[in-house]
């Protein structure tokens, strides 16, 4: 930091950002070197021969490019080494080193077109491996230009002129906001051109406008007054994580017991006792409903189980020629109804077992289906999670709206996901699906909702408004959003909904004011270091790869914040402090302007115990009722996405069942260590 100016405009990279593609580039121009006198050394008298004069003198002016390009990467791989991440002035000498390479880079590319015409435009009698290796160099010529164009590319900022920076600028130092209204307005447009490129097959009604309008300046507004660029916040984030790991009360969480010790009240920081789940809500039943949820996402995510033999196990199942054959259960679905024959493979349904199924998909709605378990005499309501673009946008379209239940005031949800429930509520009532399902069934059948990620948002939102109707409802809820429900609705839904959350997974704890408080966390953070980003970046990175948690008895770790500034890296200049006022302020405002949202129901957190480790070793899993005040704060970790994915939460629930683990409530401070 800050984002680099070159041309009068600001870049998605700053001048720390050329360690790693600079040490790369040396590399391989060392490679390269050595591979041109190796062969000038080899075939020295092999250019007597037609056209052979050129060939050699590609060779040689090659060979001299090269050496000035390695040099010119080595100059810019030590400036870039200098300062510290917040401390650039060590590195102001970084712009001319790249003016200078984009120099150097010209007649390298006049090379490249003329070593073309000399390398294919003649038939050469000479050595064929000299031929070979000049026409390999030009082609690998070629392809390091296009990822240098690319490179380009990626580092422009739309939003980075001479105008925009100072507007930013300007609201940094607290000099006003007039000036920042124009930039704002062309960073929203930006963002919303992104999203509307990323999204372009969805049909633009005028809810998806809206849609993207809001979304893109949710993100403008959140990144506009920082001039930070990516690698700053993923350094940010490694910093973060160390952060976490050092405190052992990050989490508001309680300890899990032995099955025999029986269960205890437990008491949260907040002072809050968790009621007690109610006698459905058992591992055996979370298991069991949890493949129709897998169901759900049809054959893309069957196939994703099994990659070598999803189409064999798949095909058994199939119904060709479904276009002719038409079905008037089962809608929206492909030519062989693959979505159909996944269902029935992962959640082990028979075919009569279908009521309807639909894979209809737009804004706001989303796939369903209906089935009979007459293992458990219950009709069950599957819903999809994300699987498109429009589910994507349905996710972040994070609009509060009032939900209404009788008796309960400040009840607010996810108005997308509130949507999409009411969508899926209209059909079963129109349809008349649930009548139909239950009336294939026993006498005191009851109904199950269940779905996954969106779906089990949705999932939980659609229980709230079926409750009435069906009082004896169960709602099973796997890795709901987190920004789902407003505090007094979430405990309203504590008899009939319950929610499981694995480990660290990222989208239960993703809210408007989790997120403004990372923000803080990471400026915090970045203020408070005094070291190279390479650093910061190589440290994650062996973190990561090792597949590790850090300690606080990690010297390399506690190197990145604790320790005192070398004296060269004492001139810095106070951006960072002033971001980090601004977005203190910020995550004030919004703890004011913006209802807490938190997962419905009762909630279980299933975490490792003992890492999976590389050698084989299958983590061990153990599990907890706890209070939605645990997913208040986002936690940083390599698995945070992985966690999410249904094979995790399937593997998790599968070992619980085979323990025949029993989950208990105890006090908040043993489990810390663990979460």
């Amino acid at each position: 930091m800050p984002g680099l100016v070159l041309f009068n405009r600001r870049w998605t990279v700053s001048s720390d950002d050329f360690v790693f593609s600079s040490a790369g580039e040396a590399v391989l121009r060392i490679a390269w070197l050595l591979t041109l006198i190796i062969i000038l050394s080899i075939h020295h008298d092999d250019f007597e021969c037609s056209y052979g004069h050129t060939l050699r003198f590609f060779y040689i002016g090659t060979l001299v490019l090269n050496v000035l390009g390695l040099i010119s990467s080595l100059i810019l791989l030590y400036i870039s080494m200098q300062g510290s991440i917040k401390n650039a002035y060590p590195r102001r000498h970084v712009c001319k080193c790249l003016y200078a390479k984009l120099l150097l880079f010209l007649p390298e590319f006049v090379w490249v077109c003329l070593s073309t015409f000399w390398a294919f435009g003649h038939s050469y009698i000479c050595d064929y491996s000299v031929v070979v290796t000049a026409r390999a160099a030009v082609i690998f010529s070629w392809l390091v230009c296009g990822l240098v164009m690319f490179s380009v590319l990626m580092a422009f900022d739309p939003v980075g002129s001479a105008k925009s920076r100072s507007a930013v600028t300007c609201r940094v130092s607290g000099q006003g906001d007039e000036s920042l209204s124009v930039s704002n307005v062309s960073a929203s447009k930006v963002w919303e051109n992104r999203c509307r490129c990323m999204c372009c097959c969805i049909s633009f009604s005028q809810d998806t406008r809206e849609a993207f309008s809001d979304v893109a300046k949710l993100v403008a507004d959140f990144f506009h007054d920082l001039d930070l660029v990516p690698s700053d916040i993923v350094a940010g984030l490694v910093l973060v994580q160390q952060d976490q790991v050092e405190q052992d009360d990050q989490l508001n969480t309680v300890t899990v017991g032995s099955s025999s010790n029986g269960p205890s009240l437990p008491v949260f920081n907040n002072g809050a006792a968790v009621p007690q789940p109610k006698s459905w809500m058992t591992i055996d039943n979370m298991n069991h409903f949890f493949r129709y949820a897998m169901g759900s996402y049809g054959w893309p995510f069957f196939m994703y189980q099994h990659l070598t033999t999803g189409l064999c196990r798949l095909s058994t199942k199939f119904r060709c020629c479904a276009c002719i054959r038409k079905s008037n259960s089962v809608l929206r679905d492909n030519i062989c109804q693959c979505n159909t024959a996944a269902i029935k493979k992962l959640s082990g349904i028979a075919e009569e077992d279908i009521v309807y199924v639909t894979f209809h998909n737009k804004f706001k709605q989303i796939p369903f289906y209906v089935v009979l378990d007459r293992e458990k005499n219950a009709v069950v309501v599957s819903i999809r999670g994300t699987l498109s673009l429009q589910d994507a946008l349905t996710d972040i379209w994070a609009v509060g709206a009032p939900l209404d239940i009788p008796g309960v005031e400040e009840s607010f949800c996810h108005s997308a996901m509130l949507d999409c429930a009411k969508y899926i509520e209209s059909e079963l009532k129109s349809l008349k699906l649930l009548d139909t399902a239950f009336s294939y069934l026993q006498q005191g059948a009851s109904l199950v909702v269940t779905g996954h990620s969106l779906g089990a948002g949705v999932a939980a939102l659609l229980a709230v408004l079926l409750r009435q109707e069906y009082p004896n409802l169960m709602c099973f809820s796997y890795s709901p959003p987190g920004g789902l429900m407003s505090p007094k609705a979430s405990k309203y839904a504590l008899d009939f909904v319950c929610s499981v959350v694995v480990g660290k997974d990222l989208v239960p704890r993703l809210g408007m004011s989790t997120l403004a408080d990372l923000k803080v966390k990471i400026l915090k953070a970045l203020n408070e270091c005094h070291y190279p980003k390479y650093r910061i970046l190589a440290t994650g990175c062996s973190r990561l790869v090792c597949g590790k948690r850090s300690s606080s008895k990690d010297r390399s770790s506690q190197l990145l914040i604790r320790d005192k500034p070398l004296t060269r890296y004492m001139e810095e200049r106070p951006t960072v402090l002033q971001a980090l006022r601004m977005a203190e302020n910020q995550a004030s405002e919004v703890m004011k302007t913006n209802w807490p949202l938190h997962p419905a129901g009762q909630i279980l957190h299933i975490f490792e115990v003992e890492e999976s480790s590389i050698c084989g070793q299958e983590a061990q899993y153990a599990a907890v009722w706890c209070d939605p005040q645990v997913f208040n704060k986002i936690v940083i970790s390599h698995k945070m996405v992985s966690d999410h994915i249904p094979n995790a939460v399937a593997a998790a629930l599968e070992q619980l069942v085979e323990k025949k683990y029993v989950p208990q409530q105890q006090q908040t401070a043993q489990l810390t260590h663990h979460c």
